[in-house]
């Protein structure tokens, strides 16, 4: 029992820390430091930290960062914007460069100047992790229990990486090689989907609400592993601001942009930003403004107007743009004149964004009682309102807009 106990303890203190890198450092100063200094220092409303997952590759001569986050960390719930390390970015020099360089060229502190500059809001604080620290406090946490959908392989890695699918107890190296792997597929959002997984998975294991103590001495250990300009009173702030935190209260998003390919001489692969998609994710993650942003957007397509691979066309421009497409089809008939944007939920701002984003205002917007003739013939085709805000009928006056 007294082991069982310490396990979950040790579960509960990395679930409120880790991935978000308030996998907290503190010296070993005791209760005392804690109620003396601590219970009298101010927190601001929110604390912005960038999170760095730094690699290693043996022989190289620098370090990039593998992983970049920004923790917006607030009352009772956290918002994590995810930098692809490809991102193109301009570094105080005026040269642009990929983002993950900057950790190689100028260690945590450029790191932190680059990303501040980025996203035009300041980042104060910084917690870094290599690979061996991950593993070690995955494993301090007793590890995490993942399901994973199906096998991840690639012998290209060192070392070579090969997850069974299925329920499983991973320990630290097998989290650092689900966290790793990258599909050609998916790219960086599947990397990010599983770094998602993982946090959650965590959160949902914890134990029971710990002492203070607890917290101290798992904080205490953790300094072993990272590395942090955050002071100890701020650490010990954030992590009992953290501690009732649930999967529910984490946001988690990926700063949007374009994959481009040149040449070697011209910087290779590499992801230039949307500047304005990014402007409205930092805008709602970071400055905490009422913004609606397309990814929250679920459209259903219905080619209304008979034309092969209308709704197709238009519904790889609106995941473009950045919309969460659910469903592709066809509509009960294909004699529609006009087109409409059938509102779902009634959330005006979604409406409008769907709107002036990328139909640039071509459709008609009405409610489901509007159309409730059309709205039978959907449900008879298997096609309802359920799980979208939004339901898209092409007809024969709609134009692609260019």
């Amino acid at each position: 029992m007294i082991r069982r106990r310490q396990n979950e303890q040790r579960r509960r203190a990395l679930s409120i820390a880790f991935l978000l890198g308030i996998s907290i450092a503190v010296s070993a100063t005791g209760y005392w430091w804690y109620k003396s200094r601590v219970e009298s220092s101010p927190l601001a409303e929110r604390v912005h930290i960038l999170i760095l997952g730094v690699d290693y590759v043996p022989g190289a001569t620098a370090r990039r960062s593998d992983t970049i986050f920004v923790a917006s960390i607030g009352e009772g719930e956290v918002r994590v914007l995810s930098i692809p390390r490809d991102t193109h970015v301009k570094f105080p020099d005026g040269r642009v460069e990929k983002v993950n360089a900057a950790y190689a060229f100028g260690g945590a502190e450029l790191a932190r100047t680059v990303i501040s500059n980025f996203l035009g809001v300041e980042i104060k604080h910084y917690i870094v992790i290599d690979y061996d620290g991950f593993e070690k406090l995955i494993d301090l946490a007793g590890g995490v229990t993942l399901t994973v959908e199906k096998p991840l392989k690639d012998e290209k890695t060192k070392p070579p990486i090969d997850i069974p699918a299925g329920t499983q107890k991973f320990n630290g190296k097998m989290a650092l090689a689900y966290v790793r792997y990258r599909d050609p597929v998916t790219g960086d959002l599947g990397r990010l989907q599983r770094q998602r997984q993982l946090l959650e998975a965590l959160l949902r294991q914890r134990a029971p609400t710990q002492s203070l103590h607890d917290l101290q001495q798992f904080v205490t250990t953790a300094q072993r592993y990272i590395e942090t300009n955050l002071a100890p009173v701020l650490l010990y702030r954030i992590a009992q601001r953290l501690q009732n935190l649930r999967p529910e209260h984490v946001q988690i998003k990926q700063i949007p942009g374009e994959s481009v390919c040149k040449s070697a001489k011209e910087g290779g692969c590499y992801i230039e930003p949307d500047p304005v998609r990014t402007a409205q994710l930092v805008n709602k993650m970071l400055r905490g403004m009422d913004i609606v942003t397309a990814d929250e957007v679920r459209i259903k397509v219905l080619n209304g107007a008979g034309v092969t691979g209308l709704a197709r066309r238009v519904s790889e421009l609106l995941r473009n743009e950045g919309f969460s497409v659910v469903h592709v089809g066809n509509a009960d008939r294909f004699d529609y004149t006009q087109s409409y944007i059938i509102d779902i939920t009634g959330n005006p701002k979604k409406i409008e964004l769907l709107r002036e984003r990328s139909l640039r205002s071509l459709l008609k917007v009405v409610k489901p009682e509007e159309l409730s003739a059309t709205m039978k013939g959907l449900a008879a085709k298997g096609v309802t309102g359920d799980g979208a805000d939004a339901i898209i009928i092409l007809g024969q006056d709609f134009k692609i807009p260019e």
